[in-house]
This record gives C-alpha cells, sequence and structure tokens, in this order.
C-alpha cells in the first residue's frame, strides 16, 4: 500500500521537485502539499506547483500555502528565483488550460490538520523547509497520534553548517537556522523523527553528468523537460540535491542506514539553529547516513 504523505516545502528548485517526485511515485500517496514562506515568495511558489500539476496534467492533492513570515528570513536573492520560477516559458499556454486548483488556496496548517483529522492510517510528514508549520500542528496531541513519522531536511551533526550570516558562526543548517525554535518545539513533540542533515547530502552535489542525462530524456517525458528546465536555473552554482534526498529516504528508504542519536538544537547566541549531538537531554531521532552517490543514481533512476 502506497505511504500516505504530507510535504511541506518552501518553494526553491529542489523543494519543488521533491514535491513533483512525490507526486508521480507509485510508492507514495501524496495527501497534501504546503508552501512556507522560507526559500521563496510563498504565493509565487503556490502559484508555480499549480501551474506545474497543470503542465502535467496530474491530479492528487491539495495545494496550501502560508504567507506569515518566518523568524530568519532566506537570503532575498534566493527568496526571489521563485518568481522566475512561476514564469517558466513551459507554462506560456498553461492559461488555455484549466488550471488545476481554483481559488487563493487555504492555510497550511488548515489542510495539514484537516489531513491529519481525517485519515484512518498513519502518515508521513515530509518537510523540506522550516518545520514552522508542521510544529504547530503538531502540538495538537490528538493529531501526533496520527503521524507514523516526520521526515526532515534538516541540521549538520558532524559536519559544518551553511549559515552565512553576520554575527553567525556558521554552524547551523538553514531549514533549522530559519526557524530554531520550530525546530526544538518539533523535537519536544516526541514523533517519531527521520533527520536527513548536511552530513548526506554534502556528498550528493548536482553534477554535469546528472544534468546532461536528465536533457537526454527531456524529448521522452514532460516530467524531465520541466526537471530539466528548473535545474537550469541553479546551472554553474553549487547545488546540492537537499530535498530530493531527503524526498527519496521516503520512496527508498533502504538505501539508507539510519542511526539512532540523541539530538538537541540551540535556540539563540551565535550558534542558533546548531543541530549537536548529545549524551543528555535533547530527543532521540533516527538521523540518516548514506552513500551519496549512490543516493543520486537511484535518485535518477526515480519518475524523472
Amino acid at each position: 500500500m502506497p505511504k500516505s504523505v504530507i510535504h511541506d516545502h518552501d518553494g526553491h528548485v529542489d523543494d519543488i521537485l521533491s514535491c513533483i517526485l512525490l507526486w508521480l511515485s507509485p510508492e507514495i500517496d501524496l495527501q497534501a502539499v504546503g508552501v512556507t514562506n522560507g526559500d521563496c515568495y510563498a504565493d509565487q511558489a503556490f502559484e508555480a506547483i499549480l501551474k506545474m500539476a497543470t503542465y502535467l496534467d496530474i491530479d492528487g492533492p491539495e495545494i496550501a500555502w502560508n504567507n506569515d513570515p518566518i523568524p530568519k528570513p532566506f537570503p532575498e536573492n534566493w527568496r526571489r528565483e521563485s518568481y522566475i520560477i512561476n514564469e517558466l516559458p513551459l507554462f506560456v499556454d498553461i492559461y488555455l488550460k484549466k488550471l488545476y486548483q481554483q481559488g487563493k488556496g487555504r492555510d497550511s496548517e488548515v489542510v495539514f490538520t484537516d489531513c491529519l483529522t481525517h485519515t484512518n492510517r498513519p502518515m508521513t510528514i515530509i518537510g523540506t523547509g522550516p518545520v514552522t508549520h508542521i510544529a504547530k500542528v503538531l502540538q495538537d496531541s490528538a493529531l501526533r497520534k496520527k503521524v507514523e513519522e516526520v521526515i526532515v531536511m534538516a541540521g549538520a551533526v558532524q559536519v559544518p553548517g551553511n549559515v552565512e550570516e553576520n554575527g553567525h558562526d556558521g554552524s547551523a543548517e538553514w531549514n533549522v537556522y530559519a526557524d530554531a525554535p520550530a525546530f526544538k518545539a518539533l523535537l519536544d513533540t516526541g514523533v517519531p523523527i527521520t533527520m536527513i542533515p548536511l552530513d548526506v547530502t554534502n556528498q550528493a552535489p548536482v553534477t554535469r553528468e546528472f544534468l546532461a542525462r536528465l536533457d537526454a530524456q527531456s524529448e521522452l517525458s514532460k516530467a524531465s523537460l520541466l526537471a530539466s528546465s528548473l535545474w537550469g536555473l541553479v546551472k554553474g552554482f553549487s547545488y546540492y540535491f537537499w530535498d530530493t534526498i531527503t524526498t527519496a529516504a521516503a520512496i527508498r528508504p533502504e538505501i539508507f542506514v539510519f542511526k539512532d542519536m540523541r539530538i538537541d538544537v540551540s535556540t539563540s547566541g551565535k550558534n542558533l539553529g546548531k543541530t549537536s549531538q548529545v549524551l543528555f537531554g535533547g530527543r532521540k531521532v533516527q538521523v540518516a547516513n548514506a552513500d551519496g552517490q549512490r543516493c543520486i543514481r537511484e535518485f535518477a533512476a526515480l519518475n524523472f
């Protein structure tokens, strides 16, 4: 039976590709998608997701969004790429079709609550952005009982972080840094958590070889053409399979090795958002380890 999934993301290239990958995977029953106002402008990313679903002529989950600001906004130049994504040339004729979903879209927290309230089997929540809204929804103890696990692209355990902001020591990963109190609140819920940290994703850069392979598939698949167009926006930059590998952990968990670790997070100071393995306190979670190159091969073999 396919895994019943809610996906909350923050609208950048790999977030959107993760969403499409989940949508197209026969192993996944995608019930709801939420856009968080993190590495994007949520209204633009929301519109882009609707256009992509219309372009691919697929149906399924309700698309939701939340425009509330997060505590530590991502860099402006990263977020503005959501305007470019929303106006991809592939979408030029989209207005001739009936849009995937009508209206302005409901609030993510409302939609996630509805899904968990009415599900008749435990759900997996995948977070590939700040966990602001996931953490809020899971403050409800009745809803926590409906969650099988939460899989998050989050943290840096034994490697440096990727935050380069004034006054910060660089030890944190961006998704956690963006809303460290929310990540702490998620840990405190007690729901099973699987963490895909930078320790794994640093091993899996987006390579020219991968992009060339995707380009070659584009003539045969609209999904490959869409993916190639999106990846093309980050050609020439150091970019990694952050969120797509996190998605692979839901679809193909067998390619990972998971280790129980007691994890805590700093919620203040120069190391805000740092995730650390601790002996006491914190919360025991499953932390992934994997061969990054194998992850890339497995990812390339999926639905694009």
